[in-house]
């Protein structure tokens, strides 16, 4: 009786060459459509609408404006007029009574036409620029109020050097700009430059813009070269440009077709969704390397009784349920992010999921005319070191069956050292780590941060009367001090208030009249930190990217804690109504959140993968059997992380639930060989033919891997770089996992067969 199996994939090698033209056409369709898909690059797009830190924003952006910053900063030679050395601190300037402050008269030309020029840049709002000359002249011609206003802005528009001085710009909110923010940065960028080669130019637009455009350009470069070092991969192993072209053509499908399918949907690529294009290639071509090496083997075994289209029928038939069901483990394994609270994992979770069943689809498209077609198909080469190869897989096969022991006590005991790493796991919430050292941002950073002052800013916003009066400017003054503590041990916490502009002398008629004083002087300043209309008030916080982790977070939740308990005089107030938060705030619970996650993703990962296999075979023994060699190089990679107190960051917080995924279909592989062996031959002579014929396809499948994911590791973005480094020493230590303690467990486990 002929299995319906076999009679169904004959008709689709019949129809080879109708089902390739089909996916060319589909394929063609779909380019217009893929261009247009588009890359979101807000870090608002991190979270829900409901995020409690979005609604926040929200409302900050609705009371105060958008604020986003940009800083250029410099050191003049001599910033102030002053009898004295060049060298001489802000601070001692200040001590001496007699100082008057003024800039020199070249200082203060030089501010003045850098910040017209940049106030001519489209996308600046000029009318919100800051910088010394501007305050200065706007000052009154008290000495006494003059240091007392350098105080204030010292941090932020002087730094504590007496040199170094900055230009804030505010830049309009990206729908309203009259040119892309790209182009305003990169504006803002070149005048600088220009006007002061040793210059800075940073902020959190800046930081924002060049991650998403050093990810987009990268992940476009990246995916080009793992192509491009898979198909020399491909050629080599297989020796056979068609080969090489039917796999990349394969990829190159899939890839097209999933773009245009997310435009169809009005989905857009983020940060995460970067790595969409490189993951395909990956998977795509480990596919086909099992099912070219399976294809192989029959066109060997029966080359004298079966035609390449008999080979490549059966080839279908044996691969169509380790293809499907590999395919259906990693879609399990990457919606196993469905559960991360970040919005692009979850959506960089639906997108390689449908990008894995188009590949089962573009499998069964071209698998057919790839391994079919043609008057003369030689089956593919041997490559020059499989011989050896053999040889070595051989090897561990007999090493596992005479010393099953020794290779479980092994595993058993690097498992078990590797796993309290896990407990020891921390996150990296420093921006700054993100981009390599030599980077344009990261030479910003520490230039403004190691001269000026922080540069992360965020805000703690709370309820103000209508008019403001001395009792509640006198809370807020001590609100100010209490914030100050916070950061005066290690300096990375910068306080701008209008309690500090209350109090600047002469402290005659009490806070509230020396502010609306100063607000016909400096009427940016006050509205940009209150809004009778709205009945709030903030206090602008400044706090280093460069800080610790620990520090960051630690930070964070102390002036919550403060702010939280904050309760003016004569104002109503609500603690919800008194908020701190800000993009300081969301780029340090991005990562946090993917540490969280990543347990519970895992899990599911685990949990969804061990019900499908048990599933495909039928049985829980070796659904069980297949967890145990994929967690293995998980606990190892993460272990090891731990223990070498490695931060994990937005890159390494996904690996687990990725790499469960990945390495588990070529043990499904595995596992389908040596059960198919195993109904006409004993338990070892199977475990030899599973070694010899999937186990190649295991090595090849990983080399893949680990060459397509080593690409990743040149990136200038550094969690990308990580992200592609890590999975591929989770690659490689799959492979031990595989041929390995898979067969171990196998030979263990496994019931002999009955007596016929």
């Amino acid at each position: 009786m002929t299995d319906p199996l076999n009679t169904i994939m004959d008709r689709i090698v019949a129809w080879r060459n109708g089902l390739l033209l089909l996916a060319a056409v589909l394929v063609t369709a779909s380019i217009p459509l893929s261009e247009r898909l588009t890359f979101d690059q807000r870090i608002e797009s991190f979270f829900s609408d409901d995020h409690p830190d979005i609604v926040i924003l929200r409302r900050s952006r609705a009371d105060f404006g958008a604020d986003e910053f940009v800083i250029a900063a410099w050191t003049e030679p001599r910033l102030f007029s002053h009898d004295g050395p060049e060298q001489t601190p802000l601070a001692e300037l200040i001590a001496r009574r007699s100082w008057q402050p003024e800039l020199t008269s070249d200082a203060h030309t030089r501010i003045v036409e850098l910040a017209e020029r940049l106030n001519r840049i489209p996308g600046v709002q000029p009318d919100r620029t800051q910088h010394l000359a501007g305050m200065l002249d706007s000052a009154p011609r008290s000495r006494h109020v003059r240091r007392a206003m350098l105080q204030i802005f010292t941090g932020t528009l002087v730094g504590e050097d007496a040199r170094t001085t900055a230009i804030i710009l505010t830049l309009l909110p990206e729908h309203t700009a009259p040119v892309p923010r790209s182009e305003t940065i990169r504006r803002i960028r070149d005048t600088v430059r220009s006007f002061e080669p040793d210059s800075a130019v940073a902020g959190e637009p800046v930081q924002i813009h060049d991650m998403f455009r050093l990810v987009e350009e990268d992940s476009r470069i990246l995916f080009l070269a793992s192509l491009g070092i898979l198909s020399a991969i491909l050629l080599l192993l297989f020796s056979g440009f068609r080969w090489m072209l039917g796999t990349i053509g394969l990829v190159l499908g899939v890839v097209i077709c999933t773009r245009a399918v997310l435009v169809l949907q009005n989905a857009h690529l983020s940060m995460v969704g970067s790595m969409l294009n490189s993951l395909t290639t990956v998977i795509a071509v480990a596919t086909c390397m099992h099912v070219i090496v399976h294809y192989r083997e029959l066109r060997i075994e029966s080359e004298q009784t079966a035609t390449p289209r008999d080979a490549a029928a059966a080839a279908l038939c044996q691969m169509a349920a380790p293809v499907f069901w590999t395919c259906v483990t990693t879609a399990v394994g990457f919606l196993s992010l469905l559960v991360s609270r970040i919005t692009p994992v979850r959506s960089f979770s639906v997108m390689i999921t449908l990008a894995t069943g188009l590949i089962l689809v573009a499998g069964l498209l071209i698998f057919p005319a790839m391994l079919a077609s043609g008057r003369t198909l030689r089956p593919p080469a041997l490559a020059p070191f499989e011989s050896r190869l053999t040889d070595v897989l051989s090897r561990i096969c007999r090493w596992v069956e005479h010393h099953p022991r020794k290779t479980g006590f092994v595993f058993m005991t690097v498992t078990a050292l590797s796993l309290p790493g896990l407990l020891r796991l921390n996150v990296e919430t420093s921006f700054i780590r993100n981009f390599r050292e030599s980077s344009a941002i990261v030479r910003s950073l520490k230039f403004i941060e190691s001269r000026l002052g922080a540069t992360g800013t965020w805000e703690a916003a709370f309820n103000a009367p209508a008019e403001l009066n001395d009792a509640y400017l006198k809370d807020v003054i001590e609100l100010t001090q209490k914030l100050r503590t916070i950061g005066q041990d290690t300096g990375t916490l910068r306080v701008i208030s209008l309690g500090d502009v209350a109090q600047i002398p002469p402290r005659l008629r009490g806070p509230a009249w020396m502010l609306r004083r100063m607000q016909k002087r400096f009427p940016d300043l006050v509205a940009g930190m209150y809004n009778p209309q709205a009945g709030r008030m903030r206090i602008v916080l400044r706090s280093a990217e460069q800080q610790p982790a620990a520090v960051r977070t630690a930070q964070i939740a102390a002036v919550r804690d403060v702010v939280r308990r904050f309760s003016p005089a004569g104002v109503s107030t609500d603690p919800s109504d008194n908020t701190a938060s800000g993009l300081f705030v969301l780029l340090t619970e991005v990562i946090q959140s993917l540490l969280q996650d990543q347990m519970r993703s895992f899990l599911c990962a685990t949990g969804g993968i061990f019900l499908c296999i048990s599933i495909a075979f039928r049985s829980l023994r070796l659904g069980l059997i297949a967890l145990l060699p994929n967690i293995f190089p998980i606990a190892l990679l993460l272990g090891s992380l731990g223990w070498a107190d490695v931060p994990v960051n937005i890159g390494t917080a996904m690996i687990a639930s990725v790499s469960m995924g990945l390495t588990v279909d070529s043990t499904i592989h595995y596992i389908f060989a040596f059960e198919r062996t195993r109904r006409t031959r004993s338990i070892p002579e199977a475990l030899q033919v599973a070694h010899h014929s999937a186990g190649r396809a295991v090595v090849f499948a990983h080399l893949a891997l680990i060459a397509g994911f080593a690409v990743l590791t040149v990136s200038r973005f550094v969690p990308l770089a990580w992200f592609g480094g890590l999975m591929s020493v989770s690659m490689f230590w799959g492979i031990f996992g595989d041929l390995l303690l898979l067969p171990l467990l196998l030979r263990w486990t496994t019931p002999p067969a009955p007596a016929a």
